[in-house]
């Protein structure tokens, strides 16, 4: 039993088993990783990963990478402020990393809704935010215009992760890094900010909050 365990779940939306999910425990300021896998949907990807979750534990945030609010007016300003920050950082293709809503693929668009719904209607209380595990390695400075993030594995990753293996599948890193984003939110951690209060139109959001925390030192 592990009474009061803290426990942060990620989740990379991509279609049939490859959608990405991971399960993390903090360890000091850094993410111990206790399972990860892929799945092909949104149900499939939370019954595994919550079936991780040790006995006491406590389910407190999640990241998901797909987007979680809308404008009405189509764009989101919170992302044209992200692909400006990464391009400055040697993105070599901002709008792709960063996508714009109209375009994404359904599997991320629609099944990232459906992860956070049925997250929320479990855990109530969960702190779920938005992730974009690739352009949160551009931003912590792991990736840049010498390195894609595409390059990026957990070797590069041991300052955030304590993982038992460099040897993990994309859609699983990415993930990941979305329990990490969570994490960190969470922890209202300095120099991250949460993009979500940037939104100058109406946005359309659901019966439960959502934030969109990234780290921002390397910007402003």
């Amino acid at each position: 039993m592990c009474e009061n365990m803290e426990i942060y779940l990620g989740f990379d939306p991509g279609g049939v088993d490859r959608f990405g999910w991971a399960v993390c425990s903090p360890s000091g300021p850094i993410l111990r990783v206790l399972a990860r896998g892929k799945a092909g949907n949104a149900k499939e990807a939370i019954t595994q990963a919550i079936s991780i979750v040790p006995e006491g534990g406590s389910v407190v945030g999640a990241g998901i990478d797909a987007p979680l609010f809308w404008t009405d007016h189509g764009g989101r300003d919170v992302d044209n402020l992200l692909r400006q920050a990464i391009k400055k950082l040697g993105a070599p293709s901002p709008g792709g990393t960063v996508q714009n809503i109209n375009s994404l693929r359904g599997a991320c668009l629609v099944q990232g809704v459906l992860t956070a719904s049925l997250l929320h209607k479990k855990y109530p209380g969960i702190t779920i935010t938005e992730s974009h595990p690739k352009a949160l390695l551009y931003l912590l400075g792991i990736a840049g215009a010498q390195r894609d993030a595409d390059a990026v594995t957990m070797a590069d990753l041991t300052r955030h992760f304590a993982s038992d293996t460099d040897s993990v599948a994309q859609h699983e890193r990415d993930a990941l890094l979305g329990a990490f984003t969570a994490f960190a939110g969470r922890e209202r951690r300095q120099a991250w900010k949460n993009l979500f209060d940037e939104e100058k139109e109406t946005v359309i959001p659901f019966d439960y909050p959502v934030a969109y925390w990234m780290p921002w030192d390397r910007v402003e």
